[in-house]
């Protein structure tokens, strides 16, 4: 879109739900799309005409054409002499195996993208397109695209976590509920040398989780426990517990019974770390966490996404006192919110 184009629509002569409906859309749409189809690792410092990239990938030349045309559009592939290579934005963030890659997080959103498009139907019934857990359960690929997806996110934003949660002194154990991929608790354990943490998830996160942590060297630090936190025993005696993007999938009374049960299993002065995407800071109204709630809505039975002064309440309710919230910086539309126990 021009620059002129851009002006036309923020001055509203031209409609902009038009282009929110339809451009946006179809842009996402195209980059899950190359994403998944594995473009941008095949153009990774390997130019590739049309017609050399649709053998590689398996597609025919004229519709794999009208793709990466669109992706230069996009601004996500640059075209010279006839041949299409990645632009910094892709070669940053959508190649396999640099650090910064969030492909594993566009699967996730393609598998969500599925769901999506059953919106009214929920709307109109108040009920989900699927139980998104039980839907990973039944779909391994579906599985491992979220707890890698989500760990792509963990990559990136996990040593801002650690510098912004204040530890008691000489922490020992920590918790990690719902923990999957456990690349949190391996920061937290690279921070603190005397730390082991135990990260409680259903069995296929627990088993890709397990991969991640072995591949990090600190399996002897991390170990799993498969179950589930809501009904299981989740022990007691830790310093640090964290409930990373967990409140959103349950209803408010299966939150608040959890927090006392984490606040039950935390020693005195210990300290709750969450991660959650907030409907409303404040008065103000967040569109990132207003637009995640209807993903709740299509995905889990009674899920939502939760204010600021609602999860800040459930705390206060529990029993826990110091009670902050920040903003991410490196991963926007997540806060994080600590609170102790009291001594």
């Amino acid at each position: 879109m021009t620059l002129m184009e851009r002006i036309i629509i923020k001055l509203g002569i031209a409609p902009k739900p038009g282009y929110d409906a339809g451009m946006l859309m179809a842009r996402a749409k195209v980059i899950l799309v190359a994403n998944k189809m594995g473009v941008f690792n095949k153009l990774s410092g390997h130019p590739m005409s049309a017609s050399e990239l649709a053998k590689e990938l398996g597609a025919e030349e004229r519709s794999l054409s009208m793709l990466l045309e669109a992706l230069v559009a996009a601004g996500y592939l640059r075209r010279k002499d006839g041949s299409y290579q990645n632009a910094k934005i892709a070669q940053k963030w959508l190649v396999g195996g640099s650090p910064k890659c969030i492909g594993n997080a566009l699967r996730h959103l393609d598998d969500l993208n599925r769901l999506w498009v059953e919106l009214e139907e929920a709307v109109k019934t108040n009920k989900p397109v699927v139980n998104w857990f039980e839907y990973c359960n039944q779909h391994p690929e579906v599985q491992r695209n979220f707890t890698l997806g989500m760990k792509d996110g963990a990559v990136f934003c996990a040593k801002e976590v650690v510098s912004k949660v204040k530890v008691p002194s000489q922490p020992r154990k920590l918790l990690d509920l719902g923990g999957a991929h456990g690349y949190y608790s391996v920061e937290f354990c690279c921070q603190y040398p005397q730390l082991s943490a135990l990260v409680i998830d259903m069995e296929r996160a627990v088993e890709i989780g397990q991969e991640v942590v072995s591949q990090g060297k600190m399996s002897h630090r991390v170990s799993f426990q498969v179950g589930d936190y809501i009904t299981d025993d989740i022990g007691t005696g830790y310093d640090v517990a964290l409930l990373f993007a967990l409140l959103h999938s349950e209803p408010p009374e299966t939150n608040l019974t959890t927090l006392k049960k984490v606040y039950a299993a935390l020693n005195p002065r210990g300290v709750i770390a969450i991660t959650e995407v907030l409907s409303y800071k404040g008065k103000k109204e967040s569109e990132f966490g207003l637009l995640f709630a209807l993903n709740m809505l299509i995905a889990t039975p009674r899920g939502q996404a939760y204010s600021y002064d609602e999860v800040k309440g459930w705390l206060e309710d529990v029993g826990f006192i110091n009670i902050r919230r920040t903003d991410f910086l490196r991963l926007p539309g997540y806060s994080l919110l600590t609170a102790t126990k009291a001594a």
